[in-house]
């Protein structure tokens, strides 16, 4: 056979069966070892990592502060945009009321656009104590989702915090 595919196309319609007067086509392949000609066993595997997404127009996370001592935020996040070439391009972010000392009882929602990644969330409360005047109450990276609400409450010096993603 020389390539012609109206060759092969007719060969395979009149049912020809591979022999030494009939020229075979390859179709599929097979490994052999070249000493004995035996069928050689690729043997491989990996592991499978099941991995699953979910797209969001838009994320609102709830920040809810009853505690009894001041706290401060820190949140930030990425956010896709392409350049001139079609090249992604991952810009910074943070929210504008980052480290500034907020009083109980205090909440709001920020609304987190769906190109984002990276969303990191900081929360501190001030203890009092000269030794250790900021303690971390709260200091996760977390994935989007829908809706979330991050609640602290307690005291000084048994502050608490409760993470609720709401679907």
């Amino acid at each position: 056979m020389s390539g012609n595919i109206e060759t092969l196309k007719k060969i395979i319609e009149e049912g020809a069966r591979y022999g030494k007067l009939n020229p075979g086509v390859p179709i599929s392949y097979s490994t052999n070892f070249v000493k004995d000609n035996r069928p050689a066993q690729i043997l491989s595997n990996s592991e499978y990592i099941e991995t699953t997404s979910t797209v969001h127009n838009s994320s609102a996370l709830t920040l809810d502060h009853s505690g009894a001592y001041v706290a401060k935020y820190n949140i930030t996040w990425e956010e896709v945009s392409y350049n001139e070439a079609g090249e992604e391009v991952w810009e910074p972010k943070a929210w504008d009321k980052n480290g500034v000392n907020l009083t109980s009882h205090w909440s709001e929602t920020i609304q987190i656009p769906g190109n984002a990644r990276n969303l990191h969330v900081n929360i501190q409360e001030c203890t009092g104590l000269a030794w250790e005047w900021w303690r971390t109450v709260y200091d996760k990276d977390l994935p989007l989702v829908g809706q979330r609400k991050i609640t602290i409450w307690g005291t000084t010096l048994y502050p608490q915090y409760a993470d609720e993603v709401i679907e």
